[in-house]
């Protein structure tokens, strides 16, 4: 593209004013209206790129329906053709004026025209957050200053525009800046309003003293600062800042998102404060539930290794071929309407009284439930999930967190296949409104696997964790938290199958990488290295004289097994005499139909037949 073309007959390519991986900006004149506009164009000249404008179209189209006078205006998103390809372009209000980045290097700005900055990016925040929408990259390169001296937030659900293949940035990182990055979204914990206070709190001390809380020079110097190094302490005399302003700034890099802020609004409000002279306690400061817990937090730990006889080496998954399971009605209403190009679903209109009724009710039923049992917390949680559903959405952030706590809770109390189900559906739910690689979505594959690990099926678990591997590598990078945990899973569970040279096979290639992640003395390095000596102490007693497992020696038909597994599951679960006669013949193993009647739903008829005779 040119200056001088002409964008749909309409936006006229006036000059280039910046370019990245896949998206170009250029300064245009809307013909139509007659006024300057910022274009961004994003061809479609390879499948990443083609990837990459369909999920900027999405997302783009969520951050149209914010209107804030702190949020960079979305005019238009249109598709057209040039030079013989297609293109995606998004027309946005032209700025004029430094980034937050260029403020700061010129020199630190006055603490009072610091806090009114501080406080409109929060109010952006909190409008994007009560639309249900998590920025991921708050940094100064992300706040322009307008003419007007005015603080706007740019990227508002397109914050992920210039990615490549897998969701990774054109520099291969995670998506986001790794200097404003919250602790949770290196751990692959839940992300919500919470992790943008975090990238905020960043932002503000560097704002206001000039450097960067964290300067790490590397990526793993990074990770491990944000999520084990204390934030600096800001001395307010000597730089000039209210004397209540550094514990606010402590609170917003609080490792743990509990001890956060509960909200932007909320901190918006304490800046206004500060601004204006009047500085109480930090008590009067809410912060979030402490009873709030990230994934990592809720992930129990790898069973215990089981010797199971096996062959060495297990067989490749075939991909996630489930059974059609029934879903509980309540909790999956019949699918709302979307709008046009939009990437969340439209909910029904609920009134705002409702809506903040069922939400008051379930954060109120969510932190009552993480006090009892798994069964009584399931029974208490599943009428107010269901109402607050049915009023916010399936997809609301809070309702998404309770579901997923619902789902931890059914397969606890032993539920499993109840559990699964409500994975199974958020999953398909969040992909449709955020793309399968948005990294919610992800989070709760992995999830999925550890409910179906726990429950007994290490077959099904390692085709899951097969299948999301690869995912996850390409959007958190091959040392990712959230990596390194999914292949130590799967490590457990290749050995809990017999598998012994197949773990240790793993867990010698993901030590390194653990130790790099974490250091060497950190408890999951400790833990892989105990885990790797047992697993080398039992792969050595497999492969003494002798010692041959004796499903290796029965010769079987397979597809005869897999036949009469059919049967078996096509007669409701009950075990028919006959068949598991003639079952237990073909595999050697006694006890095989009662395994397969009383395999849980969501275990395919292909890993039912590995379960059994381990091919």
């Amino acid at each position: 593209m040119r200056v001088g073309d002409v964008l749909d007959d309409r936006y006229e390519l006036r000059e280039k004013l910046g370019q990245g991986g896949f998206g170009v900006v250029w300064r245009a004149q809307d013909t139509r209206v007659r006024r300057p506009v910022a274009v961004k164009v994003i061809r479609h000249d390879d499948g990443d790129r083609a990837k990459a404008a369909l999920r900027f179209a999405r997302e783009a189209s969520a951050a149209g329906n914010l209107s804030h006078p702190h949020i960079v205006t979305v005019h238009d998103l249109g598709h057209a053709e040039a030079d013989g390809e297609q293109l995606t372009y998004l027309v946005m209000e032209l700025l004029t004026g430094p980034t937050l980045t260029q403020v700061i290097r010129d020199g630190r700005p006055e603490p009072q025209q610091g806090l009114r900055w501080a406080r409109q990016i929060c109010e952006a925040l909190s409008a994007a957050h009560d639309a249900g929408m998590v920025h991921r990259d708050i940094k100064p390169d992300n706040v322009m200053i307008g003419e007007d001296g005015l603080a706007k937030v740019l990227d508002f659900g397109i914050a992920q525009l210039d990615v490549g293949a897998g969701g990774l940035t054109t520099t291969g990182t995670v998506i986001g800046s790794p200097p404003y990055m919250a602790p949770e979204r290196w751990t692959g914990g839940r992300v919500d309003g919470r992790a943008d206070l975090y990238a905020l709190g960043c932002v503000l001390v560097e704002l206001f003293t000039g450097k960067r809380p964290f300067n790490g020079d590397s990526t793993p110097v990074l990770m491990y600062q944000h999520l084990d190094a204390p934030p600096p302490e800001v001395d307010p005399e000597k730089y000039r800042l209210p004397r209540q302003l550094p514990p606010l700034l402590a609170q917003l890099l609080a490792k743990d998102p509990a001890d956060r802020p509960v909200d932007a609004r909320t901190v918006a409000q304490r800046l206004a404060d500060l601004a204006e002279g009047r500085e109480p306690t930090p008590a009067e400061l809410p912060v979030a539930s402490p009873a709030v817990r990230t994934v990592k937090d809720r992930v129990p730990p790898a069973p215990p290794v089981q010797p199971v006889r096996r062959r060495a080496q297990p067989r490749e998954p075939r991909g996630p071929k489930l059974r059609p399971v029934g879903r509980p009605a309540l909790l999956y209403p019949q699918p709302v309407p979307r709008a046009a190009g939009a990437g969340r679903p439209v909910q029904p209109p609920v009134p705002v009284e409702d809506a903040a009724a069922a939400r008051a009710r379930l954060a109120q039923t969510v932190r009552a439930a993480r006090d009892e049992r798994p069964a009584p917390a399931a029974h208490r949680l599943r009428p107010v999930l269901e109402a607050a559903v049915r009023a916010l959405g399936g997809t609301d952030p809070e309702v998404v967190a309770a579901r997923r706590d619902f789902a931890g809770y059914l397969g606890r109390s032993g539920r499993p296949v109840e559990g699964f189900r409500q994975l199974d559906g958020l999953i398909e739910e969040l992909t449709s409104a955020l793309g399968p690689l948005d990294p919610l979505v992800l989070e709760v594959r992995y999830e999925l696997t550890v409910l179906v690990r726990e429950s007994g099926q290490p077959v099904t678990a390692i085709r899951l964790l097969t299948a999301l591997l690869p995912a996850l590598r390409s959007v958190r990078g091959p040392r990712g938290p959230l990596v390194l945990r999914a292949g130590t899973d799967l490590a457990a569970c290749q050995a809990r199958r017999g598998d012994y040279p197949g773990a240790v096979a793993r867990l010698e290639e993901l030590l390194p990488q653990l130790v790099t992640a974490f250091g060497s003395t950190d408890r999951r390095c400790m833990r892989a290295r105990v885990d790797l000596a047992e697993y080398r102490k039992r792969a050595g007693v497999l492969r003494a004289p002798g010692r041959i497992a004796r499903a290796w020696r029965v010769r079987i038909d397979r597809d005869q097994v897999l036949r009469l597994v059919g049967w078996i599951r096509k007669a409701g679960g009950e075990p028919v005499p006959e068949l598991v006669r003639e079952l237990e013949r073909g595999t050697g193993v006694r006890g095989a139909g009662e395994r397969v009647a009383a395999a849980p739903d969501f275990v395919t008829d292909e890993d039912l037949v590995v379960e059994i005779f381990g091919s």
